[in-house]
C-alpha cells in the first residue's frame, strides 16, 4: 500500500486515529461507566452521567494507544481508566460545569427577591 492509498482510506483525519474498537475491551466500558458516575456525583446537577460516560467512551476511542498500553500493564486497568477517564472529563467539561453551578434558575431568583413588578 502506497502513501496516496493510505491518505485515500479516510476521509477525514479523525477517522485515521479513532479505533472504535477498544469500546468492546471490559476494563474500557468499566472504567468510563466507574469515572461517569463519580463525575456526575461530583458535579450533580450540573452533567448527565450517561452523557458523560458517552463522552468517555469517545475519548477513549480517540487514545487507543493509550488504552491498550494500560490494559496490556496495569494490574487493574478498569481502575487505572477510570482514574484517566476522571481527569479526561475534568479537563473538558469541569469548567462548563463549574458555570453552570453558579447559575441561579429563575424561580431562585423570583423565591430570593420576589417577582418584579
Amino acid at each position: 500500500m502506497n502513501i496516496i492509498e493510505i491518505t485515500n482510506a479516510y476521509e477525514t483525519a479523525e477517522q485515521a486515529t479513532v479505533d472504535w474498537s477498544v469500546l468492546d475491551l471490559k476494563p474500557v466500558t468499566d472504567g468510563a461507566r466507574s469515572a461517569s458516575y463519580s463525575f456526575a456525583r461530583d458535579y450533580e446537577g450540573m452533567v448527565d452521567r450517561e452523557d458523560m460516560e458517552q463522552e468517555l467512551l469517545t475519548a477513549f476511542a480517540l487514545r487507543p494507544r493509550m488504552v491498550r498500553e494500560v490494559i496490556a500493564e496495569a494490574d487493574n486497568p478498569a481502575g487505572v481508566l477510570s482514574f484517566r477517564g476522571y481527569r479526561i472529563l475534568r479537563d473538558l467539561f469541569r469548567t462548563q460545569a463549574t458555570h453552570r453551578r453558579k447559575q441561579v434558575s429563575y424561580e431562585a431568583n423570583i423565591e430570593a427577591f420576589g417577582e418584579a413588578g
